[in-house]
């Protein structure tokens, strides 16, 4: 009898170190905008892997729709635009952004040919993936740069970037805010790019990394560790572009290699070592909501829409550090 008891507790104590050493299944919801790469990559580099997760990436269409998945608790993490999750705290979500790929990202205002300045886009018609999505922020940051308001044009809603590019083509959005990968085979079509918000002051933080507050207090360790795996991937980005312009490739399913090189060439550059929620990029987003609504002074502190004390933790460990010192 204690020979069977000891032989069925020696085996208990193997399937338990089994299922700890299986990787924790996280889903992370993501856009198509190439800001989410390090995410990408690092599923499929198997550094996620060995920082025990087996991310499952999903596309969501629009920063609005991102937002909602993290508070249903339907995903762990996802990637969200700062006034997706600034909208959604207002109203009480629980979101909060833990880590900022890239504080600018590579999008144009492109036109159609028959448009030779930006007072003739009055009356005509743009879209977006969402209201109130990153690519519907962009659009108004854009015709703000050339002097235009949203109200000055009758914005669609129409899911993805490559939908709006397709009714750009078609004739149906005669301009709209398009990422490099969307907005390059229009500038070697020689379309007109009525402004570049890469090549501006224009800093938004686009496709953060976003959870709720409840799991970096319930699973701090763990969240600490996703980011060890995040910030590795961006480093891989940097130092093989080769393997980043392969995922892209595959992820994207992109064919035209002119339009990958682009892609890295811009995005290796922007791409953040210590991926921080900037100041200036949830200040741009209060403003640009007070312009269209009161926004109450006690949201106007920046704190609530991020916490980048895991972040700080890793970076005081030297895990940044060593990244970037190894060869």
């Amino acid at each position: 009898m204690r020979i069977r008891l000891a032989i069925f507790f020696l085996l208990t104590l193997g399937v338990a170190a089994a299922r700890a050493q299986e990787p924790m299944r996280v889903r992370y919801g993501v856009t198509a905008s190439i800001a989410h790469l390090p995410v990408v990559v690092g599923r499929d580099s198997g550094i996620f892997k060995k920082h025990g997760f087996d991310v499952e990436v999903i596309h969501i269409r629009g920063g609005a729709l991102i937002t909602a998945t993290i508070m249903s608790g339907s995903v762990q993490f996802s990637g969200a635009g700062a006034e997706s999750v600034v909208a959604a705290r207002i109203e009480g979500g629980d979101v909060a952004m833990i880590a900022c790929p890239v504080d600018q990202d590579a999008v144009y205002l492109i036109a159609r040919p028959e448009i030779k300045t930006a007072a003739d886009l009055k009356g005509k018609t743009t879209a977006v993936t969402r209201l109130g999505s990153t690519t519907h922020f962009y659009l108004r940051a854009a015709l703000n740069q050339v002097g235009l308001d949203e109200k000055d044009l009758t914005v669609l809603q129409l899911g993805a970037g490559g939908e709006i590019a397709a009714a750009m083509l078609g004739g149906r959005v005669t301009a709209a805010a398009l990422t490099i990968h969307n907005a390059y085979p229009f500038m070697q079509m020689g379309w007109p790019v009525l402004a570049d918000l890469s090549k501006s002051n224009f800093i938004y933080p686009s496709s953060c990394v976003a959870t709720s507050r409840a799991l970096i207090k319930s699973s701090g360790p763990m969240v600490e560790r996703f980011l060890r795996g995040y910030t590795e991937a961006i480093r891989l980005i940097k130092k093989d572009t080769a393997f980043a312009e392969r995922t892209i490739r595959k992820w994207q399913r992109e064919t035209d290699p002119l339009v990958v090189k682009k892609t890295m060439d811009v995005y290796a550059a922007l791409f953040k070592a210590t991926p921080n929620v900037p100041d200036k990029g949830i200040e741009a987003v209060l403003r640009e909501l007070a312009r269209r609504r009161p926004v109450p002074k006690e949201f106007q502190n920046l704190e609530l829409y991020r916490d980048q004390a895991p972040l700080e933790r890793v970076v005081r460990s030297g895990w940044i550090d060593q990244l970037y010192k190894s060869s």
